[in-house]
């Protein structure tokens, strides 16, 4: 089914499109704009008046990771430990700063902080902010790049504990975006005895738990190829580094002078199938800041359903799955183990997570989901840089109040 989405002529329609379409956005880029997409959150935080604060958690397998919080905004200044948390985990190829790219206030870290939320925001590991571990070096042992979707389970619960041991409340709402709401899910239903009493409510924003039907070119290439990234292994590379600063700094040129182009690349490679709905500025800095850092390995895993049409571990192929797993397949990964109250959220022009494979992720979680909402118009990159994202926020903060997190003082 995925040949259909590889044909050339499809590719350059899609350019062909996307230029027509993005001269028309009305930019607002400016010079102030230019200089807060080249700050760190902390920066991004303290240029708006929010609370920032960083922590460093070791994970039950020895990776040292990057928590960061917002606990407060210029709209609820306040800094308790009694405002309910939430946790959100980031996509592929991004960290923490996805939650807060989006101009002002409307970034979604500072958007619930406003709302009077205590914001948490994961770094997976192997991104340009995790990249610890108590007894390996990332940059010269390859053993430390030997994870998987499956085992960042244990990133999310270093990153619950904390959050629980730190607050006033025995519950936290996550909210996971692509591969982070995949990586949730495939946590949720490996640990269920874990997070099931620990998780108020998890919300899965177009997770990547199938892309059987993904439409976008380097996602499907990857999929459908392993041996490219498997070769790229085999040059003793495991992992993509975070963009260098000469590159970021040509992005920021290239999109500051040239913002249609820029942006149309962007929505090419994602199959943005609606770029109009996505914020023009965030998108056309995407490029300048996204890539910070993810394993091969991650990788591989992720896009292992693009060809198989299936969510299982990882396939080492058939000698190793008989020495890891005991069959010549990997085993399925249990979804129906999950026993969270989940929210499923979709965007109608999602290029990466198609409706073909939101219906299969409906059909495997149907038994614990208790909101399931497609947005109109709107596309992958849209949950964290969209135009219309106060819909999806305040969707966020409504299912927080029918699923609130219990407080260990009420």
């Amino acid at each position: 089914m995925y040949k259909y989405y590889l044909k050339t002529n499809s590719f350059f329609i899609k350019i062909f499109v996307i230029l027509l379409i993005v001269p028309a956005y009305n930019s607002h880029a400016t010079a102030e704009a230019d200089e807060y997409w080249k700050m760190s959150v902390r920066e991004r935080a303290e240029a708006l008046g929010f609370g920032y604060e960083e922590y460093e958690v070791t994970t039950e397998d020895g990776y040292i990771l990057t928590l960061m919080r917002i606990p407060n905004g210029p709209e609820n200044p306040d800094v308790t430990t009694s405002k309910e948390p939430i946790l959100l985990s980031h996509p592929s190829y991004e960290t923490a700063e996805t939650f807060t790219r989006l101009g002002g206030v409307y970034s979604p870290a500072f958007y619930l902080a406003n709302q009077g939320k205590d914001v948490w925001l994961s770094n997976l590991r192997g991104n340009a902010y995790s990249q610890k571990h108590i007894n390996l070096n990332p940059f010269t042992d390859d053993d430390y790049w030997e994870f998987y979707m499956d085992t960042v389970r244990y990133d999310y619960m270093a990153f619950v504990e904390f959050i629980l041991e730190n607050t006033d409340y025995s519950q936290v709402a996550i909210v996971g975006h692509s591969l982070g709401g995949a990586t949730l899910g495939i946590a949720l239903a490996l640990e269920p005895e874990y997070f099931g009493p620990r998780i108020s409510l998890a919300i899965l924003s177009a997770p990547a738990l199938m892309m059987a039907h993904c439409h976008s070119q380097l996602d499907v290439i990857l999929g459908v190829y392993p041996w490219i990234l498997e070769t790229i292994r085999s040059l003793g590379i495991s992992y993509f580094s975070e963009s260098s600063s000469i590159i970021k700094h040509f992005f920021y040129q290239f999109c500051f002078q040239i913002h249609p182009l820029c942006t149309g690349l962007t929505a090419l490679l994602f199959a943005e199938e609606n770029p109009s709905s996505l914020d023009n500025d965030s998108m056309d800095f995407f490029l300048a800041r996204a890539f910070n850092g993810v394993g091969i390995r991650l990788l591989q895993h992720l896009y292992q359903s693009v060809r198989t049409s299936q969510l299982t571990y990882f396939d080492h192929g058939i000698e190793k799955n008989l020495q890891v797993y005991g069959t010549e397949n990997p085993p399925q990964i249990p979804l129906e183990n999950i026993n969270t109250p989940l929210a499923l959220l979709w965007g109608e022009f999602d290029g990466t997570i198609t409706d073909q494979d939101a219906q299969w992720v409906r059909s495997k979680l149907e038994q614990n989901t208790i909101f399931d909402h497609t947005y109109e118009g709107q596309s992958h990159l849209s949950f964290f840089m969209g135009n219309s994202i106060e819909e999806y926020l305040d969707d966020i903060i409504e299912l927080m109040s029918e699923y609130p997190a219990a407080n260990l003082n009420a």
